[in-house]
């Protein structure tokens, strides 16, 4: 997963349309992975998204995080741990159908 995830992320990145508003998250020119590993702040600065109240359900709430963009009538949810700097733990595609978010 942490070796995928810079690559996934690249591609959300090109082609993110999500719902933020302007000036909410500042973009960068470019950002580097210490590691290879997907940092809150950068996710933040880099990728267009929505802040989410809640997490899939398969995740404890007091340890992590969620955020959502959209990306080809698909929505990724990227789940970041509270702990040290926030890493990228997950990243789950859901369809954007009737069933779309069921947490």
């Amino acid at each position: 997963m942490r070796r995928t995830a810079p690559l996934l992320l690249a591609s959300l990145i090109a082609t993110s349309a999500a719902a933020s508003g302007p000036g909410e998250h500042p973009e960068v020119e470019h950002a580097y992975l210490e590691g290879g590993v997907m940092t809150y702040e950068v996710f933040e600065s880099a990728v267009s998204h929505v802040d989410l109240a809640g997490c899939p359900a398969e995740f404890d709430p007091d340890a992590v995080f969620c955020r959502m963009a959209l990306n080809n009538e698909r929505a990724q949810v990227f789940v970041f741990s509270f702990d040290g700097n926030q890493p990228l733990l997950a990243v789950k595609a859901y369809d954007l159908d009737s069933d779309f978010l069921p947490f």
